[in-house]
């Protein structure tokens, strides 16, 4: 006879994430307990499970258990009886987060900038330091609303918020912003903004190639004005852990961006096709919405 206790589930809201790793459980007709999580996201997560009670029960990998999870189901262990003539008691519990278990940080890859092909900009570098979240080595350029945000790199738009209005209507100040995320085939993570008000021009799960449109600047009106914001992290939403970044930039080449320096915009095609079928996420993208003109 099995006694199974109530299922303690904990799940970890990372930074907008919502709550989309699903952990169940089976039992086969040996009395063994088969877990399975489905990640709904489009993109990978790690999940932490365990078990602060397990009578009787022998798990298949070490615990607790870390765990890459790429969208879509998938079995993740079994818990076997150890003596099949005794009860058994489980509860389990898990916790998850954006990005993977050991990512490898790559300093020398090449971004182009989010602006318009040919458009001459004026960058501005956050340095990382601080617990502000946004002094992560992102970088501000300057722009006009309704300019057009173009992606920097290839990836899956893993998430995206477009509904706030303060950016549009002159706030002062507001504590979030329009944005779409990107990730990247190494398992990093992509923010752009200031996007308008439902100013985005790609939809979740689907792929972006480097220099295609993916939002409209918003009409930002504090600090110094319209501006497009990009950082790129390994764990988003945790606090000063956005990486140093390399752009192409017309007549400059690769390099960091010099604060105050003015900077073109230049897609060439080593930048256009330097991850051509590396998406990483294993789903099928989304019909690519029409793109208006800007």
């Amino acid at each position: 006879m099995r006694t199974i206790l109530p299922l303690f589930l904990l799940f970890t809201l990372t930074g907008r994430a919502q709550r989309i790793i699903d952990v169940t459980y089976s039992v086969d007709n040996q009395g063994r307990y088969i877990f399975t999580a489905n990640n709904k996201a489009w993109c990978t997560y790690v999940l932490h499970i365990d078990f602060p009670t397990m009578d009787n029960l022998r798990a298949d990998h070490p615990l607790p258990y870390d765990v890459e999870l790429k969208p879509g189901p998938v079995t993740i262990m079994t818990l076997s009886p150890i003596d099949k003539a005794k009860d058994t008691k489980v509860n389990f519990k898990s916790s998850n987060r954006k990005g993977l278990l050991n990512p490898v940080v790559n300093p020398n890859f090449t971004y182009g900038l989010p602006t318009g092909p040919g458009i001459e900009t004026q960058a501005y570098r956050v340095p990382n330091k601080g617990a502000n979240p946004d002094s992560g080595y992102a970088v501000r350029l300057r722009a006009k609303p309704g300019d057009t945000i173009y992606a920097a790199r290839r990836g899956v738009v893993s998430a995206m918020d477009v509904s706030n209005t303060e950016n549009d209507a002159g706030a002062n100040t507001t504590t979030s912003w329009n944005y779409v995320e990107v990730f990247h085939a190494d398992g990093s993570f992509a923010e752009y903004g200031i996007l308008k008000k439902d100013g985005a021009l790609v939809k979740p799960g689907q792929t972006v190639e480097a220099g295609a449109p993916i939002g409209i600047v918003g009409g930002d009106q504090y600090g110094r004005g319209a501006e497009i914001r990009f950082a790129v992290t390994y764990y988003p939403g945790t606090p000063n852990t956005n990486i140093p970044l390399q752009f192409w930039t017309k007549g400059n080449g690769k390099g960091q961006l010099k604060q105050g320096a003015f900077y073109t915009s230049e897609f060439t095609k080593a930048l256009l096709t330097a991850e051509k079928g590396k998406t990483g996420t294993g789903k099928v993208p989304a019909k690519k919405p029409a793109v208006p003109k800007h």
